[in-house]
């Protein structure tokens, strides 16, 4: 029988360890993953209600946040193919893991930024009101004179206050508590910029922050799928706009713009899935493989039909902008709708895209050509609706380029208005 051993045995002195695991010394703890930091985590069950509200608070005003920041960036000419790549990225998320959840990679940050712009905003009332009182001073009294100056003086004080108090607050982590407690936010950074491990946290957390972000990278998305698009539009919707032009009223026009309404039936069928697959690839000529888009349609047909008609569907509404133009500055209002109806119907899409990707044997046959023959009148009228936009545009034959399911979340209205 063996005995256990209690004393080390002599050739080891007391308390050295005895297993590799314990030879091995104690490795620092890894900084958890920015969604476990900032972002709302997994649903804390229906028997925790508490923790289940605080839950759903976090979660809608992420989602607002979420809108909103988009919608800024969608309003903004140039900016708004950053937007169209902040809306294909999920759609690649969610077809390669098959996840409706992973469509809302933001929902991290969202929340926190806007924590972080209304405090800006309401930190920056008080320089903005100085300036104010400043500006009449100097008017009145002039630039030169005691007051004025020591009024400017103050104001820059102000402002570098200010604006070190902000940075301080977003770099300790933007919540509600960081731009609450500015002398905590100072001991904060002196502990961190004076230690090596605060210095490497600090680098680690603005890595993560930046991997999620990534401008350029969604940029670059953005770009790719719109002009992917692009390519595929501009043949049909050309030739629908064709018998619309002034001076185009021969049957030969009219010809051409019928013939523009039945190469769009096809296209709006394969477009939104090739985009998705554009994204999983990361190559810009996969948005012309026309073979994974059939595949896809017959492998889930019902998915397909589904989240097609609800995509032309949500993003009807957008054309009603087209009827009568809004000043460029009423745009800012309108895009927070327009983001809510695209990027539920571009997450659905992708979902129909991982199931038909998915699956290896086609659907039954019935179903799959029972879907088809019920979708080809519903394609049709879409397009035909599309070759009726230059009528009731104030775009006029070029409302039928701005196709707000492909091209972006919001009408453009940078085409010259008829």
């Amino acid at each position: 029988m063996s005995v256990l051993q209690e004393e080390a045995p002599p050739h080891l002195p007391i308390g050295t360890p005895s297993s590799p695991e314990e030879h091995s010394e104690v490795q620092p703890e890894a900084m958890p993953p920015i969604e476990q930091r900032m972002g709302p985590g997994k649903f804390p069950g229906l028997w925790k209600p508490v923790r289940s509200a605080f839950w759903a608070v976090h979660v809608a005003f992420g989602s607002a946040c979420l809108i909103l920041i988009l919608a800024i960036l969608a309003a903004i000419p140039g900016l708004n193919i950053l937007t169209l790549g902040y809306l294909v990225d999920p759609q690649r998320r969610v077809a390669n893991s098959g996840r409706l959840r992973d469509g809302f990679p933001l929902m991290t940050l969202a929340p926190r930024l806007g924590v972080i712009v209304f405090f800006s905003i309401l930190f920056l009332i008080p320089i903005r009101l100085q300036a104010t009182r400043t500006s009449d001073a100097a008017v009145i009294l002039g630039e030169s004179h005691e007051q004025v100056m020591q009024m400017a003086s103050n104001l820059r004080i102000l402002q570098y206050i200010v604006a070190t108090h902000l940075m301080l607050a977003i770099a300790r982590g933007g919540t509600v508590g960081c731009f609450l407690r500015p002398i905590k936010n100072a001991k904060w950074i002196f502990r961190k910029v004076f230690c090596s491990k605060g210095r490497e946290e600090m680098s680690v957390g603005l890595e993560q922050v930046l991997e999620l972000v990534r401008p350029v990278h969604h940029f670059l998305i953005g770009l790719k799928a719109f002009f992917g698009a692009v390519l595929w539009l501009i043949v049909p919707a050309g030739l629908m706009v064709a018998y619309s032009a002034p001076n185009r009223t021969s049957p030969l026009f009219g010809l051409l713009s019928f013939l523009g309404v039945l190469i769009m039936i096809p296209v709006t069928a394969w477009l939104p899935l090739l985009q998705v697959h554009q994204a999983v690839t990361g190559k810009f000529r996969s948005i012309f493989k026309i073979s994974v888009a059939r595949r896809v349609i017959r492998n889930a047909p019902l998915s397909w039909m589904l989240t097609t008609v609800l995509m032309y569907a949500m993003t009807f509404p957008l054309y009603l902008a087209k009827i009568r133009l809004l000043p460029a500055d009423a745009m800012l209002l309108l895009t927070p709708f327009f983001i809510i109806l695209t990027y539920p119907a571009r997450i659905l899409v992708a979902w129909a895209y991982h199931r038909g990707m998915a699956q290896d044997r086609l659907a039954w046959f019935p179903l799959r050509w029972g879907i088809r023959l019920l979708m080809l009148p519903l394609l049709f009228a879409h397009a035909g609706f599309l070759f009726v936009t230059p009528t009731i545009s104030e775009l006029g034959k070029n409302a039928p380029l701005e196709n707000q399911a492909f091209l972006g979340p919001v009408p453009y209205a940078q085409w010259q208005r008829k």
